[in-house]
């Protein structure tokens, strides 16, 4: 391409007008009238009287020529560009990220193929070449100079590939950069941030959008929300958040795998076009190990982005140090022996118990040495704090100590425990720290109405009929009462299930508070009587049983049946589970790509549970080919018992 000298039409019609006094041309107009205004106020007044028409002819003449004389002070110029070429440099960026293959371009046509026939084998590329010094890259993750490769990397990050592009061109006469993506950023930083360097550098960036705007036929898991650990023989549940445009009304099987082998199938209708809906799957671990399971949505023939109907998420299922669970007992009762028979064969659970046989008399069970419980309920929270839960069976206020009950609220309350009270409570309880923990409030039995007395103790009153407990909607659907993955089964089984006998009644229901099981007849206050209930307090977790029958649901089936171990394994462990560890550790992200900075942070907790910041800490990293890493945790100096860490993925 040659210089050419623009004429007169040319640079008319191509160029821009200024003044090269710096004045803007936009503050000409305001000057001519300000100009004319100075002129008649000039000839308001006359030596000898004109007529009007005279008057005008003068005001217009001087008025011209100081308008004439002003411009031509202004210096005016028009100014035209031409591209010198192979003087300036341009610098392209296309995406490479998986995105790129999604095949939603007319003809199903992928947007890499796209993108390569209409900047390459059209000849667009050359063309920009005639004129200017073209550096190409291509971007995922990472920043490169474009090859002939058609890898695609597992991220993208437009304004890593901005500031890289910028570095490398520094120092070069850049007239642009082209930016050819279809926008999928997942780096999680600003390329607004990048563009708007450029800027400054008056270096303008080109976007080129690749792909269609909306899908019309896809279906898509949005978001998966599983737990991370789980105990043996635990059941969790998966939520999936699809959504789909397309396929209003249509039903695909929601299907989880391990290794192959299908966990868990549902069929599940789908909402309307463009709605978020959650559904629920129901899992059992089946191998102590690390779990891997891929969740997948039924592909349709028709659909556009098969990418996106499947998913993998990881579940720890490997051996854990059994939940230490305290368990104080205030006289011999059915309900104490089957509870100690329900979790005698589960390994994830210890069951340390302390019953009162007798006036000053005591039975320890489960214990894991002669010094443990040997004097009785812990005198110290360095020894409390050592179990994860903590049971209250039938058993007197007067057996603990007033400083005993507060450390027992602050079991709960700051160390995360939880705690669970069985059968009758004792009205000694009232207006006490255990008091304030439970989800139900307690209330005097002479405060009661005369029918609701005699709770779970013998004789002739509705509070110690047979009854068949009620689930509630939270309870038909909570994990800690699940007998069987199907809603419909287990409804049934629970139907099944051999009926109560009694019930203590206590006062309402606390704020907060939810109850899985209530009475199907009693009521107090307008509210049916609750049989189990449960809320979270502080840091930690409460429950009240307020029956002492649940063995019945042993003695009254056959031994094949496992009702009653699997009820009372999961609500323990439901109650031990969420109480912290000394040491937690956390990321910054859910998933990491190769090449991507993970971010550790260790939580540490002194004997008393309260932040530690006098440990030392070292995080031990093993990557994929089984090499082992070691490297210092450095305190935050702005968190309490807060340390920090990261490493880099390379595989």
């Amino acid at each position: 391409m040659q210089y050419t000298e623009p004429s007169l039409l040319t640079a008319l019609r191509e160029g821009s007008f200024v003044f090269l006094s710096g004045v803007n041309p936009w503050l000409f107009p305001p000057a001519l009238l300000l100009i004319t205004a100075l002129v008649w106020l000039g000839y308001r007044r006359t030596p000898k009287p004109l007529t009007a028409g005279w008057k005008a002819w003068f005001i217009g003449l001087r008025s011209a020529l100081l308008a004439l004389l002003l411009f031509c002070l202004l210096r005016p110029a028009m100014i035209t560009s031409q591209v010198a070429p192979q003087e300036t440099y341009v610098g392209v960026l296309f995406d490479s990220s998986h995105s790129m293959s999604i095949a939603d371009l007319p003809g199903r046509t992928a947007r890499m193929d796209g993108v390569r026939r209409r900047f390459f084998d059209s000849g667009l590329m050359d063309a920009l070449a005639e004129n200017f010094q073209l550096r190409s890259f291509q971007f995922d993750a990472a920043t490169r100079r474009m090859t002939d490769e058609t890898a695609l990397g597992p991220a993208s990050s437009i304004g890593q590939a901005l500031d890289h592009a910028r570095n490398q061109l520094s120092g070069l006469p850049l007239a642009a950069i082209v930016l050819v993506t279809d926008g999928a950023d997942n780096s999680g930083a600003d390329p607004l941030i990048a563009a708007g360097e450029l800027a400054d550098r008056q270096v303008p960036v080109f976007t080129v959008g690749v792909g269609a705007e909306d899908i019309p036929q896809d279906i898509a898991i949005v978001d998966v929300n599983a737990v991370k650990t789980v105990l043996d023989g635990s059941v969790f549940t998966l939520q999936v958040a699809l959504q789909q445009h397309g396929y209003s009304g249509r039903q695909v099987d929601l299907s989880v795998s391990d290794g192959g082998r299908v966990a868990a199938v549902e069929s599940v209708t789908l909402d309307e076009d463009g709605v978020i809906r959650r559904y629920e799957l129901e899992l059992t671990p089946e191998r102590r190990e690390l779990i891997v399971y891929e969740l997948n949505v039924s592909l349709k023939p028709d659909e556009i982005i098969p990418q996106n109907n499947s998913y993998r998420f990881l579940v720890d299922n490997t051996p854990k140090p059994p939940l230490d669970i305290l368990y104080i007992e205030g006289h011999p009762r059915n309900e104490y022996k089957f509870i100690r028979r329900a979790v005698a064969g589960d390994e994830s659970v210890r069951l340390a118990s302390y019953l009162q046989t007798g006036p000053e008399k005591y039975y320890r069970q489960g214990i894991t040495s002669p010094a443990e419980l040997a004097r009785g309920f812990p005198a110290d929270r360095e020894t409390l704090y050592a179990y994860e839960a903590l049971i209250l069976g039938d058993v007197d206020a007067a057996f603990f100590k007033p400083e005993q009950l507060q450390m027992i609220q602050d079991f709960v309350a700051e160390r995360g425990g939880g705690l669970l009270l069985s059968g009758m409570v004792d009205e000694g309880f009232i207006d006490t720290p255990v008091a304030d923990i439970l989800p139900l409030t307690l209330v005097q039995e002479n405060l009661l109405p005369r029918h609701l007395r005699g709770g779970i103790r013998r004789g002739e009153h509705p509070t110690g009929d047979m009854f068949n407990p009620r689930l509630t909607a939270a309870g038909e659907f909570s994990p800690l009462l699940r007998l069987a993955g199907d809603d419909r089964v287990n409804l049934t089984r629970w139907n099944e299930l051999p009926p109560l006998q009694g019930v203590f009644v206590t006062g309402r229901v606390k704020p907060g508070a939810t109850v899985l099981l209530e009475h199907p007849l009693l009521q107090y206050q307008n509210q049916a009587l609750p049989v189990f209930a449960l809320q979270r307090y502080g840091s930690g977790r409460s429950m009240a049983l307020t029956t002492a029958s649940t063995w019945r649901w042993q003695m009254m089936l056959t031994a094949e049946d496992q009702s009653h171990e699997v009820l009372w394994r999961q609500m323990l462990r439901w109650l031990a589970v969420s109480a912290p560890e000394r040491v937690r550790i956390e990321f910054d992200r859910e998933f990491y790509n190769v090449g991507d900075t993970v971010n550790v942070t260790a939580r540490v907790l002194n004997d008393a549970y309260l932040p530690d910041n006098d440990a030392t800490l070292w995080m031990q990293t093993t990557n994929p080919l089984d090499q082992v890493t070691d490297a210092p945790m450095e305190w935050d100096l702005e968190e309490d018992g807060v340390y920090r860490s990261s490493f880099r993925a390379t595989e």
